[in-house]
């Protein structure tokens, strides 16, 4: 079984919402890019990921 498989709905939730954020920083760290613009891009589609597993699809 790939470990793919074996990650939960809420697993992936979690993810959606680090990702971005951990891409932001890295890619802060990175680029002449400022931080605070970079997390604040990040955090558009982490904010997504979190209003979705909050109010779409909520845990039960």
């Amino acid at each position: 079984m790939s470990r793919a498989a074996s990650l939960s709905r809420h697993d992936l939730s979690l993810l959606v919402i680090a990702l971005p954020l951990l891409l932001a920083s890295v890619a802060a760290a990175l680029l002449p890019v400022g931080t605070v613009v970079a997390l604040g891009a990040g955090s558009v589609p982490a904010t997504g990921g979190l209003g979705y597993a909050l109010f779409y699809n909520p845990p039960v």
